[in-house]
């Protein structure tokens, strides 16, 4: 073997080029939106499941909170898509829920095929306590940024989000 050569699998230092490559495939990712989407959505998600295993609860059982916080007596259907979540992890975690008294599960009056689900006022007394904590969370996330940015912001996402919905 020559002096340039190295064996398989062994590293090589790490030089101009490499570097250049590095940041080049960073740029690249950095000027792709989709990814910095993911990206924050990510770091996001990861702080919030730091923070509620602080208070013992998990982001499923967060997001039914907060959905059902917006203005509960909902059906399953309408958690499911404002929740975002699949329908099996859906029911497993209000049946868990609903055990613990956090929510109650009714059959509409009007129309027993549907179910419409209900904080508790242990569950509006969980989500309050929470809420304190993912509300810091975002003032954290938004500093720095002017009222009007802000406005900008949310309606680029909003009209974003429609134009993928079309």
């Amino acid at each position: 073997m020559t002096r340039t050569q190295r064996p398989r699998g062994s590293a090589r230092p790490r030089g101009a080029a490499d570097e250049a490559l590095k940041s080049a495939n960073q740029s690249m990712f950095d000027d792709f939106l989709p990814h910095l989407i993911a990206r924050l959505a990510y770091q996001l998600n990861n702080d919030l499941v730091e923070k509620l295993r602080r208070e013992g609860i998990n982001v499923t059982r967060w997001r039914i909170l907060a959905v059902l916080a917006m203005g509960d007596g909902i059906t399953i259907n309408e958690i499911i898509d404002r929740a975002m979540m699949q329908q099996s992890a859906l029911s497993r975690a209000l049946m868990n829920m609903e055990k613990e008294d956090y929510v109650r599960r009714v059959l509409r009056r009007d129309d027993a095929r549907y179910v419409e689900v209900f904080l508790t006022d242990k569950g509006r007394t969980l989500f309050n306590s929470l809420n304190i904590v993912v509300r810091r969370r975002q003032q954290r996330l938004l500093k720095g940024i002017s009222p009007q940015e802000l406005t900008t912001a949310f309606a680029m996402i909003r009209r974003m989000s429609r134009n993928m919905t079309r």
